[in-house]
């Protein structure tokens, strides 16, 4: 049993969970579990893969070992996706088109990009959406081309992007998430990263744009990052879910995956050392240090120095910490607060701004159905249910997760008074 499992398993975590895990070891594994799962957990099983977007990546994760049970379950999610697939590669070629006719440069953001660098198929991501990057001056002219061909705002945007499109539909949630009629929306992003939300600044972002490449897909060809910018933004958009309590698993062990099959390539961690300045690695190193802990992926040896020159209060989180998102679903925290005030070292100021967006957050998440042409009064009354109760499950954790939060608030400042104020003020992000 490897450590991991060991840890999770003291700290209560189920079955289904364990099994997981388990599977998603490189070098840590037996893969006994999944062989002896009760029958009861499997359902437990196939849903926690799919709000993780793990469940099609099983058969390459578990090879002879994928039972028939499984199999067959994997075997109909996949013929679903793949038509959703098709689907959305038409609608991105038609945006790629429109956007190059009408003189518009821009970079494609994981889906299709990922494959082969970070994922071996582009079909095991289960891609939700089209995320595309351009220049400010040109975001909204992009805007412009996409309600040329029928899309419409879906919600508001908090930054990083305009308000998410799509099509005109009368799709309806049917709990199904691998459904090929799902709408398919387009982000259209103007930055990677948002230094005034997030109030940690990155520095050598700008140059993503000026090294980017061209790559072919299906004949088509697109704007892409290159693959030492492609893990950055990987780990710029992990770490983003991380710090505001969200666990996207499958963005983690793609790059688990890229730090093993990299391990020895002294060329690339070369480049990518020379291309990423020390505040951009540093955010990098926290996450290959964090995935190395939950994948037991291996690190080449430059990375293993980067881990050692982190900041001693990050240093402090991965070792204290680094189980606390894993353990959510059944123990709700919000152990990624001190994560995100190590990075901003005795900003005071940014500090007291994360800890109270974190522990009163103003806003909840809501729904949106602009892009149905009309709501039927049943569809009305579904979507306020819904609404009610997202909202109720959001409060609920905000409640139950607000007095520990404090409580561990304190033992995480006694924790890390340890460290000098110089140490403390090289934590900062500059």
């Amino acid at each position: 049993m490897s450590r991991l499992i060991e840890a999770l398993a003291a700290k209560g975590a189920p079955a289904y969970l364990l099994t997981a895990f388990d599977l998603l070891q490189f070098h840590e594994t037996a893969g006994e579990r999944l062989a002896s799962l009760p029958a009861a957990e499997w359902p437990r099983f196939l849903a926690w893969c799919d709000a993780r977007q793990l469940s099609l990546m099983l058969p390459v994760i578990c090879g002879s070992r994928l039972p028939d049970w499984l199999g067959e379950q994997i075997v109909k999610r996949t013929a679903r996706y793949e038509l959703r697939f098709e689907r959305l590669k038409r609608n991105l070629f038609d945006i790629v088109r429109a956007f190059d006719e009408a003189g518009l440069e821009f970079v494609m953001l994981k889906g299709l990009s990922h494959a082969p660098a970070l994922t071996p198929d582009p079909k095991l991501r289960a891609q939700g959406d089209i995320d595309l990057c351009l220049i400010r001056s040109s975001v909204y002219e992009a805007r412009d081309v996409l309600r040329g061909l029928g899309y419409v705002p879906l919600l508001d945007s908090k930054g990083r992007h305009l308000a998410p499109m799509g099509q005109p539909s009368n799709w309806k949630w049917r709990g199904d998430q691998f459904d090929p009629e799902m709408p398919i929306s387009v982000e259209l992003h103007y930055e990677l990263w948002s230094e005034e939300a997030e109030h940690i600044k990155v520095s050598g972002l700008q140059q993503f744009w000026q090294r980017k490449k061209v790559r072919s897909f299906d004949g088509q060809q697109i704007g892409v990052l290159c693959d030492e910018d492609l893990l950055g933004f990987a780990c710029l958009h992990f770490l983003l879910h991380l710090l505001h309590g969200e666990l996207p698993l499958q963005r983690a062990w793609e790059i688990a995956r890229f730090l093993d099959a990299h391990v020895n390539d002294d060329v690339f961690w070369a480049s990518w050392r020379k291309l990423h300045p020390v505040t951009l690695r540093r955010l990098e190193t926290c996450i290959f240090r964090l995935v190395t802990h939950w994948f037991k992926c291996r690190l080449h040896p430059l990375l293993e120095a980067e881990c050692d020159e982190l900041p001693l209060g990050i240093k402090l989180w991965l070792d204290k910490y680094y189980l606390a998102p894993l353990v959510q679903e059944w123990a709700p925290n919000k152990a990624e607060i001190w994560l995100h005030l190590a990075f901003l070292g005795n900003n005071t100021k940014d500090k007291m701004r994360v800890l109270a967006r974190r522990l009163l957050p103003a806003s909840l998440p809501a729904f949106s159905d602009a892009a149905i042409p009309q709501l039927s009064f049943g569809a009305k009354a579904f979507r306020l249910f819904r609404q009610l109760r997202l909202v109720t499950s959001r409060l609920t954790r905000h409640l139950i997760t607000f007095a520990p939060t404090l409580l561990d608030g304190m033992r995480w400042f006694y924790a890390s008074k340890s460290t000098t104020s110089d140490d403390s003020s090289s934590m900062r992000i500059r």
